[in-house]
């Protein structure tokens, strides 16, 4: 059984994301975990434990409890026979959280929404994604608001030349890719030209003889140009990333507003870490 960690702030996106997770995996024995991370706002951990009773924290968390009992139910009642839901409330920091329920719950896969907001207080997504996906060692995906399920059938790889393709991490990838039949799109970009020995192609030809994909290079081509200029001249429906210190992702969107990140994160984005 899968192990799956669904954050939460009852908005449209996070919704939008716990539905794409549950057809995304539905031929897969799954428990989804789906968290709410209460906000601190005037109070801290030392006044919960101060306190002589458990009152303070369901009168603070009575609304929010409430809400997600509702959510879970909702869930419990289209679930496929194959999945499971529990219920996860804290009032930790967002970050802090999402790491002690990983190692507690043995989580195999984050979910998250993004919609590229970072300056609304309601809304945890947006910044709090990017954070995420920079801090949180776990394979998570990322589902933009506006992008509804269909099963995807390709997905674009971009690799720098810091990603090694013999690494944990590129398998990782490949393991979705199996599981879900998907064509790869595995996409080399050399932005300062090709240095080094080439064997990616000789790696995919030996170890990739049961999965569809398509393998290319790009020489002395910023990888975001390489990125969107790929995706526009190709049926992409997923992005897949490995994502290290000054790795692709950094590369991608280490320089971007949340504007244009919003309007760059176009397709569900699944990534790993070394």
């Amino acid at each position: 059984m899968k192990n799956i960690l669904v954050l939460t702030d009852f908005s449209t996106c996070s919704r939008n994301a716990i539905q794409y997770a549950i057809n995304f995996l539905k031929n897969e024995t799954c428990c989804f975990y789906v968290m709410y991370v209460h906000k601190s706002g005037s109070f801290t951990l030392d006044d919960l434990m101060s306190s002589a009773t458990a009152n303070v924290y369901d009168s603070v968390l009575k609304a929010e409890k409430a809400r997600l009992h509702k959510l879970k139910v909702e869930l419990d009642e289209a679930a496929e026979e194959q999945h499971e839901f529990h219920a996860i409330i804290d009032y930790n920091s967002f970050i802090d959280a999402i790491h002690r329920t990983i190692q507690e719950k043995n989580i195999d896969l984050l979910v998250a929404g993004f919609n590229g907001v970072s300056n609304a207080a309601e809304i945890l997504f947006g910044s709090h994604t990017l954070s995420i996906i920079r801090r949180i060692n776990c394979n998570t995906l990322v589902v933009p608001e506006d992008v509804k399920f269909h099963p995807p059938k390709t997905m674009l790889v971009p690799l720098d030349v810091k990603d090694d393709i013999q690494s944990e991490a590129f398998d990782k990838i490949l393991t979705v890719v199996r599981q879900q039949n998907i064509h790869a799109h595995v996409l080399r970009v050399y932005e300062k030209g090709f240095t080094g020995n080439r064997y990616d192609e000789s790696f995919l030809l030996k170890n990739c003889k049961d999965i569809n994909y398509t393998y290319n290079v790009i020489e002395n081509v910023p990888l975001d140009y390489a990125k969107s200029c790929y995706v526009q001249m190709h049926d992409i429906d997923t992005i897949g990333l490995i994502v290290q210190k000054e790795s692709v992702f950094d590369r991608l969107f280490k320089h971007s507003s949340t504007t244009t990140i919003s309007k760059t994160l176009k397709r569900p984005l699944l990534v790993v870490h070394p």
